[in-house]
């Protein structure tokens, strides 16, 4: 073993030690550093469907598996999955137990954020042509793991610093994935491909416009791009048509309504925008498995059974 692999590994066993130390048993917790949130798990789980938020998250201890459409990724210690959009993924603990619980850290950036670093630091892509679905994995860099070292440090340190520095270490992190030894592939993944093909713009359309009855004209027109086209490239990208992409935002968000317990099921069927039961009904069972009550009912009783809260895992990485 290198010395530069020793040190990556002495790394990332600091990082398990300082996540280790935030009192919760599993679920998601949110630190005192705004981008960042911590994962855990302690045993496999059954796949689940969710919404990855923009962002990257860091597996330090046990695997996971992601499944986009047919192809399945594995990843484990050391590595991360990232997108610049929301993108809908299924996904599951593969590794993970009492003892030794799958520990992740989530540290969410806007694709702006990304492209304000890359031109002040003067870092290009290599131009790769090639559309590239909207959520990837990689392997982090020393340099990358040792700052988000920093940042759990300065939660852990003291409040007002964490707030003060927090932005130019999140500045720091994203240099430092634009330049370590998948940097190419970061950058190119949120950064040229989706704004050169316009679907940025269009999947942010879709995003604001969800609950809204939106046509594939009205989405190509927000992407400055023709239907045909529209349609071939936002499917490379997320795997999903345009409809597609908007029926799943809708079902996950109404399924994070309904487990906050505040709505009833008509009531948050026509919030997300469907204007028939049935419909919506049909839809929720053929995407979760189960009706809404029963999918609802399901997820509260297994729950207290792990004794915890309800919660909806929107990031499911």
């Amino acid at each position: 073993m290198t010395h530069r692999m020793e040190e990556r590994l002495d790394t990332l066993q600091r990082l398990l030690h300082l996540s280790s130390a935030y009192p919760f048993a599993r679920g998601i917790h949110e630190t005192g550093i705004s981008f960042v949130s911590l994962l855990k798990a302690d045993q496999p789980s059954t796949i689940q469907s969710g919404i990855f938020q923009p962002g990257i998250c860091v597996v330090l201890q046990g695997d996971k598996t992601l499944i986009i459409r047919n192809n399945t990724y594995h990843y484990g210690v050391g590595d991360y999955i990232a997108s610049n959009i929301d993108m809908p993924i299924k996904g599951q603990v593969s590794q993970a137990t009492y003892k030794m619980p799958y520990i992740a850290i989530r540290i969410s950036f806007s694709t702006d954020e990304i492209a304000t670093v890359a031109l002040d630091a003067k870092i290009k892509g290599t131009g790769e042509n090639r559309l590239a679905e909207g959520a990837f994995i990689g392997r982090m860099g020393i340099e990358a793991l040792r700052v988000i070292e920093r940042l759990l440090q300065l939660d852990a340190e003291s409040s007002q610093a964490a707030a003060f520095l927090q932005s130019s270490v999140k500045q720091e992190l994203i240099f430092r994935l634009l330049t370590d030894e998948d940097g190419s592939k970061f950058y190119n993944n949120m950064l040229l491909h989706h704004d050169a093909a316009g679907i940025s713009k269009a999947i942010h359309y879709v995003k604001l416009n969800f609950a809204q009855s939106i046509s594939v004209d009205d989405i190509a027109q927000a992407g400055g791009i023709s239907p045909s086209t529209l349609h071939h490239k936002f499917k490379a990208i997320t795997s999903l048509s345009p409809i597609q992409y908007q029926k799943q935002l809708r079902l996950q968000e109404a399924r994070r309504i309904l487990l906050a317990g505040d709505k009833h099921i008509t009531t948050t069927a026509f919030e997300v925008g469907y204007e028939s039961m049935t419909q919506f009904s049909r839809e929720y069972k053929r995407f979760f498995g189960q009706s809404p009550l029963k999918d609802i009912r399901a997820i509260r009783v297994q729950a207290k059974t792990d004794g915890m809260e309800v919660a909806y895992g929107e990031d499911i990485m």
